[in-house]
């Protein structure tokens, strides 16, 4: 009877077919952030396999293989990502009647990757004979591969958006999540679609081999996740000592930051907060992106009302100066010929004892995202006077690689702005002018674009995926989103939530050290992943020849 109802299934074609794989997808979003129902994304992309399996036995073609995937990729896309519409709402009406096409046309590019993936797993398949699929073992391997193959191409392509990769349906800071630390998200994401291929071939064909031995696999890693967390009870956390940061995390809707009439409103919910109980000891102030739009720090008048109540603000014995104040802010440099070009930058101000405050060095963001910081087609579309979705210019400039400030009271620091955290290996191995090993990372965001959406969870649960894989703590400051301390096992120490207003007081967690996770294995899972591709298609290659003779 489950080999009857397995065979309709994989069967179903037409306009039904397309739903069916529109609605898997859709499913599979539910393993993600803020759900992590992650046994039901195993068995959505285990059910995929099965509907791309009735392809190959119903009609061996491509074409319909390709179709399969591009529906199950555009609905998982769609729900993963439907948050996205939010920022074109907070942008005002003028953007509101582009979004339904922005968005099927972003889930849409995104679903051809997936697409092509099906396509390639059908024609990778073929067995040569009419009805009869090849090897279980053979097609989970292909499977698994061609699968990973597109989201690691998605990752890197075009810059890349790993948002939302496979692997992210454990949650950072749980058992599973720690095999990061020596694979990386890269790797969490091949044992998701390893375990899907199994099931799949558990459920049609009843082979219990494979499921056993990615079950082991499975079991294997949580049991490494709990001896790890166990090891380091967050009680036993060191601290760097003569640091104190305050957080300060505002809930204002980001509508209201476009609005010139509620700017000194803005502002003044942030000087509240900065100014609010126990500011004495407090060494660094962080405000998160998108605190105040534009120039901020060209600002004279702001920075001399923040530089007033800084100063005038009470300190505990032994400090000297204010407490340094660390943003994001744009910032406009004049290059040749006149033009003005725009960064979205960080830095920090210090405020020495009867000295002119100093403005640090500036990191400049480097990983742009489309429409939301710079509209792909460059001078075309600035001729056309499209502007980017988070400020009033046509486009921001990417920042030059490898320069990254030294803030002044801290140990040396990646700066990551923004969904720059969302990328596996971003983080570089050495920082500043020294040349120094980081030993944090801060992230500044702004979440407030999404509002009350999944979002924001996804978001915070990717940057704790990078404390995990560098081993270095994460202090996240962010607008509308979730705000707080987490430290190298991806563990969230401290935190704001979205519909919150308050500050979070913290000590900087220390980096941990042997971590063996870096950016080569990324290629070097990818070979892997690749030769297994190769091996299980020469395998049915063999096969299909052998029948022939």
């Amino acid at each position: 009877m489950i080999q009857s109802l397995r065979n309709r299934f994989a069967h179903i074609n037409g306009w039904r077919g397309v739903f069916v794989n529109f609605i898997l997808g859709s499913i599979a979003v539910l393993g993600h952030a803020p759900f992590y129902a992650w046994p039901i994304t195993i068995v959505s992309f285990a059910f995929f396999m099965i509907r791309l399996d009735g392809v190959q036995a119903r009609e061996k073609s491509v074409k319909a293989g390709f179709w399969c995937g591009f529906g199950f990729g555009f609905g998982y896309f769609l729900f993963g990502f439907y948050w996205i519409g939010s920022a074109f709402i907070a942008r005002g009406a003028g953007y509101v009647a582009i979004m339904p096409f922005a968005i099927l046309l972003f889930c849409a590019g995104l679903s051809l990757f997936w697409a092509i993936a099906s396509a390639a797993y059908v024609k990778l398949t073929y067995s040569g004979r009419k009805e009869i699929l090849a090897s279980g073992a053979m097609r989970a391997g292909i499977f698994s591969s061609v699968i990973f193959i597109a989201e690691f191409a998605r990752g890197h392509v075009f810059g890349g958006f790993p948002w939302n990769l496979p692997g992210y349906v454990f949650a950072a800071g749980k058992p599973v999540s720690q095999i990061a630390s020596y694979v990386g998200i890269y790797g969490v994401s091949a044992l998701v679609l390893f375990l899907s291929a199994a099931v799949s071939i558990l459920v049609s064909e009843r082979k219990f081999i494979p499921f056993y031995i990615c079950a082991t696999v499975f079991l294997g890693v949580v049991w490494f996740g709990n001896t790890r967390l166990n090891s380091a009870p967050i009680e036993s956390t060191k601290y760097v000592e003569g640091v104190k940061l305050r957080i300060v995390h505002a809930n204002i809707a980001q509508k209201d930051k476009f609005d010139p009439e509620k700017y000194v409103q803005t502002v003044e919910r942030y000087f509240d907060l900065t100014m609010s109980a126990g500011l004495e000891g407090i060494t660094h102030v962080i405000w998160p992106e998108g605190a105040v739009p534009g120039l901020m720090f060209e600002d004279a008048g702001l920075m001399y009302a923040l530089e007033s109540r800084l100063r005038s603000a009470p300190r505990a014995i032994g400090l000297e100066a204010p407490p340094v104040f660390i943003s994001q802010t744009l910032r406009a440099e004049r290059k040749l010929g006149q033009r003005t070009v725009y960064y979205n930058a960080a830095a920090a101000v210090s405020f020495p004892p009867h000295e002119p405050y100093l403005v640090s060095a500036y990191y400049d963001k480097q990983k742009l995202v489309p429409f939301g910081e710079h509209m792909p087609g460059g001078a075309l579309a600035e001729k056309m006077g499209l502007k980017a979705l988070s400020t009033a210019l046509e486009t921001i400039s990417p920042g030059r690689s490898g320069i990254m400030p030294r803030l002044p009271g801290l140990p040396p620091v990646s700066l990551q702005i923004c969904y720059e955290i969302v990328f596996p290996g971003f983080t570089p191995k050495l920082v500043g002018v020294g040349r120094e090993k980081p030993e944090w990372i801060l992230n500044l965001s702004n979440d407030s674009w999404y509002g009350n959406s999944a979002g924001p969870y996804q978001h915070i649960n990717q940057a704790r995926y990078r404390a995990i894989e560098q081993g270095l703590p994460v202090i996240r400051s962010t607008s509308g989103g979730i705000s707080g301390v987490i430290d190298s096992y991806g563990r969230q120490l401290f935190s704001r939530d979205l519909a919150e207003n308050g500050v979070l007081d913290v000590k900087l967690p220390k980096t941990l050290r042997g971590v063996a996770y870096n950016i080569g294995f990324n290629l070097k899972i990818f070979l892997l992943i690749l030769c297994v591709l190769i091996s299980c298609a020469l395998g049915i290659r063999r096969a299909r020849m052998l029948h022939f003779t």
